[in-house]
């Protein structure tokens, strides 16, 4: 499985937000605290997570109460995988915001990095049952990927399901059903998860290349040689980009 656990994190807002009027000695405080956040979660964006713990920790040192700037922490150390330090992070944001959802659900994201699934399980539970939460079913999503470590398919599938019904054009809840059902034997449900996946991201790579492995077992072989083409012209470097190629060179062989 070539699933990326990080896709479960949500990335933050860049917009800072004060707690109450401050006289101006303390505001000044807080636009400095602001910028060095907005600029950390600008790092964050573009996949730098050095250059956005050096601003962030600038931010903290100024802000320490921020729960924005903690959370952004926790992803900077989680994306340099300094677990215990993001989630020394991560904690602390939910306790000075009384429990965002939003972290909640990203330190599920980290305890699946730490595969601390039980963990995962009950953070990301706690997110979704939040009515405030705005993306509930990337949190059932993430609880179900935890379950789904723990070969417990049948709870796994349940998750998965939950964040279809949620959002139906959730394209990663069908791959994961696909997941959860070949680990149940059910393949031929697992295809037509995978079918779900692609028809609604026709670009999906992962879905591309579990789909065409499932073609090519069925000796549909033609079909299977599209599927591996355009996962290896989506991305060709990647891990199923790689195995993609291997398995076209083969099925051309064999032609």
């Amino acid at each position: 499985m070539f699933c990326n656990r990080f896709l479960f994190t949500l990335f933050l807002s860049v917009v800072l937000v004060a707690c109450a009027p401050t006289p101006q000695v303390q505001n000044d405080k807080i636009q400095q605290a602001e910028a060095h956040y907005r600029m950390g979660v600008s790092h964050l964006q573009n996949d730098n997570p050095t250059m956005a713990l050096q601003e962030l920790l600038k931010g903290v040192a100024i802000a320490p109460q921020s729960d924005s700037i903690h959370a952004a922490l926790g992803q900077a150390y989680q994306l340099k995988k300094a677990y215990v330090k993001a989630e020394e992070h991560y904690l602390k944001a939910i306790d000075i915001s009384n429990k965002e959802p939003r972290y909640m659900n990203n330190i599920g994201s980290l305890y699946l990095d730490m595969q601390e699934w039980d963990k995962a399980i009950d953070y990301f539970g706690q997110a979704a049952d939040d009515l405030l939460f705005l993306n509930p079913h990337v949190a059932l999503a993430g609880k179900g990927f935890a379950y789904l470590q723990k070969k417990d398919y049948q709870a796994a599938l349940y998750e998965f399901e939950k964040a279809a019904e949620v959002s139906n054009r959730y394209p990663r809840a069908y791959f994961l059903q696909s997941e959860a059902l070949v680990g149940m034997g059910r393949t031929e449900l697992a295809r037509k998860a995978l079918e779900k996946a692609v028809n609604l991201a026709p670009n999906y790579v992962l879905a591309l290349y579990q789909l065409g492995v499932m073609e090519m077992k069925a000796q549909e072989n033609d079909t299977a040689i599209d599927r591996f083409e355009k996962v290896v012209e989506l991305a060709p470097t990647s891990d199923p980009g790689l195995k993609a190629a291997d398995l076209l060179r083969a099925l051309k062989s064999a032609e």
